[in-house]
């Protein structure tokens, strides 16, 4: 079971499906999160564990010799305007890439609506080591949040590995952080 794999159950799996015309973006995205993690479960049913809690990175894990965290993510591809949404928080995903027995996978899933209908137009399954940082942010949410920067724009992913990709995140997380505390010092100095 890998990655793409998982990728082919779910585009020959994950149907269109009709919804209330009152249902907005949040709540579309909701159903099709519940879709996946059900497939996934049916499917799956040996090693599939649901998400600890609200809080947590995955939607649903598969655990073999490794925990593969997956975390459902959806874009209505008819939206117009700037889409840059958060991914992890770069301090869990540096704890997380610590760990080699753990695995953290996006499940990007672009979708039209057509009046009460949901059309899935494409499934995408990548590790997070995958995706290039040329489409990446950190942004200033709590001790910083990777983003994709604009998710209207095709993606662009790299083989460098997981290795190579968490010393760039050291790196970038490095460079936030002096940022941020050079904000601070900044700041710091108007209250004096």
């Amino acid at each position: 079971m890998n990655n793409e794999e998982i990728e082919i159950f779910l585009k020959n799996n994950l149907k269109d499906f009709t919804i209330n015309t009152s249902l907005q973006q949040r709540s579309v995205a909701d159903i099709i999160e519940y879709k996946c993690c059900k497939l996934a479960k049916d499917e799956y049913t040996d090693i599939y564990l649901p998400a600890k809690s609200k809080r947590s990175i995955e939607d649903f894990c598969l655990v073999s010799d490794t925990t593969n965290c997956f975390d459902v993510k959806t874009h209505h591809i008819q939206e117009s305007g700037f889409s840059m949404p958060n991914l992890i928080s770069i301090d869990r995903l540096r704890k997380l890439l610590l760990d080699s027995k753990i695995t953290l996978s996006y499940v990007f899933i672009d979708y039209k609506r057509i009046d009460n209908k949901i059309v899935i137009e494409n499934i995408n399954i990548k590790y997070i080591w995958q995706l290039d940082w040329s489409v990446l942010s950190i942004g200033s949410l709590g001790k910083g949040q990777l983003q994709i920067l604009d998710n209207n724009k095709e993606m662009k992913y790299t083989d460098v590995g997981r290795e190579e990709w968490s010393k760039i995140l050291l790196q970038k997380g490095y460079e936030y952080n002096l940022k941020q505390m050079q904000k601070i010092q900044k700041e710091i100095k108007n209250w004096q």
